[in-house]
């Protein structure tokens, strides 16, 4: 049981909703869409509403099943306890791979300051320290969680919102033109950008995952969810129009850091490091948000037997410290296999991958909700929403790439060995 001196408050959970979005994503995710010029624009604004209406599902999900185990107790629900562990699998492999993707990042933006990371070996070190320096503060407790969150939240919002501000005082017009520069049609174009943008979006159930670790979780949770979403969204898309609006496409192309060399072009030189500083605060505090729920799941499908036991071995804080070390060696481990591509091939990668095995997770969550308006028509209302975000969700799958799928699946199948021993291992011990 957690008492409340144990449990975050809304504003700590709606700042791991925003926090968890709001990280690497922004920041780097310029640098796969100037391939493709301002039609991602579009990306935004339709990968923004998907989310939205993701978001009010999830909100209805956390008032009906309050302090529960999240996506593992609602595609239970729906889909019984096979399915649920296959999804949540999915989904925690997808947080392996969107930490490693954030640590290459905050690597990336570091080598503002330190060129010499540049190097394929510094750079490895210095993303696995990264997920060391991280790992300790998660052993500090949910509170210390909660609290880095919070701060480095508000932080990361400082430079985007200059950005929002003073990069339409000195936009140029021209480098919108032409709209789609890729050699894609301009449906494919917005197809591919709004898979890629849609990955910016991934944690906005953030809250419903330790929502046992919530104060008065039926109300906090659910607002944080939608509140945080809608809050991103503009943040998203209006620092996105002012970025684009002050590097060409080939610029942004070329940089490792864009959002560093706006914010030179604004306020001198000198801003470049500021930015890249707030840059880097941001994806530490979503990598700590994301690591809190990769621990979270592990914990919740071990407490059900489905995962080992020494996922469930807790410090004296009350975090499953054991869980945390085997995860994180995982991702460091990613961290290397990944480094055999250029930096925005591996994060153009990892995004893709990580955003369909997480798509899963929203894809049955959808069709449950579908499912239910034909086992009662009086569904129809609370959950139509559903049907056009599930036709939306298919449209999104077409964007991931055939690779990506292959490499998502070839993930999912690794979990089937795991659940069977797992229930055998579990009926041999009772009995």
């Amino acid at each position: 049981m957690h008492n409340i001196e144990n449990k975050i408050e809304f504003k700590e959970s709606f700042t791991l909703v925003v926090g968890n979005m709001i990280g690497a994503g922004i920041f780097m995710l310029p640098i796969s869409l100037s391939a493709f010029g301002s039609i991602s624009i579009l990306g935004w604004i339709i990968s923004g509403i998907i989310s939205i209406c993701l978001a009010s599902v999830f909100k209805k999900l956390s008032r009906e099943y309050p302090g529960e185990s999240g996506p593992f107790t609602y595609t239970r629900k729906y889909f019984g306890e096979f399915t649920a562990f296959l999804v949540v699998w999915g989904y925690w492999i997808s947080i392996l791979l969107l930490n490693a993707s954030l640590a290459i990042a905050i690597t990336s933006y570091s080598t503002v300051f330190l060129p010499i990371l540049k190097n394929q070996y510094y750079n490895i070190f210095f993303s696995s320290f990264i997920i060391i320096i991280i790992s300790t503060i998660s052993l500090s407790g949910i509170k210390g969680i909660g609290r880095f969150q919070f701060y480095t939240a508000l932080i990361k919002l400082i430079p985007l919102i200059l950005i929002i501000f003073l990069g339409f005082l000195f936009m140029n017009v021209e480098y919108f033109y032409p709209i789609n520069i890729s050699n894609e049609t301009d449906f494919r174009a917005i197809t591919i950008t709004t898979t890629l943008t849609f990955f910016a979006f991934l944690g906005l159930e953030s809250a419903t995952v330790p929502d046992n670790k919530v104060q008065n979780a039926k109300e906090n949770v659910s607002k944080s969810t939608i509140y945080g979403v809608i809050f991103t969204f503009f943040v998203y898309l209006l620092s996105s129009i002012a970025l684009f609006g002050l590097l060409s496409p080939e610029q942004i192309q070329d940089s490792n850091a864009p959002y560093a060399d706006a914010g030179g072009i604004i306020l001198g030189d000198y801003a470049k490091y500021i930015v890249a500083i707030f840059a880097i605060i941001s994806a530490l505090g979503c990598l700590n948000g994301w690591t809190l729920l990769q621990i979270e799941l592990t914990k919740n499908l071990s407490k059900n037997n489905l995962f080992p036991k020494i996922f469930l071995k807790e410090n004296a804080n009350s975090i499953p410290s054991s869980g945390l070390i085997i995860s994180n060696t995982i991702v460091i481990l990613l961290i290397v296999i990944n480094y055999s591509k250029d930096l925005s091939n591996i994060f153009t990668e990892l995004i893709l991958t990580s955003t369909f095995c997480a798509l899963i997770l929203y894809f049955l969550i959808a069709l449950g909700e579908i499912l239910k308006i034909f086992e009662n028509k009086k569904n129809l209302k609370s959950n139509f929403i559903s049907i056009p975000l599930f036709l939306f969700l298919i449209w999104i799958f077409v964007g991931i790439g055939f690779n990506s799928i292959l490499l998502g699946l070839a993930l999912f199948s690794l979990s089937i060995p795991i659940y069977f021993y797992q229930k055998y291992y579990a009926r041999n011990r009772k009995s």
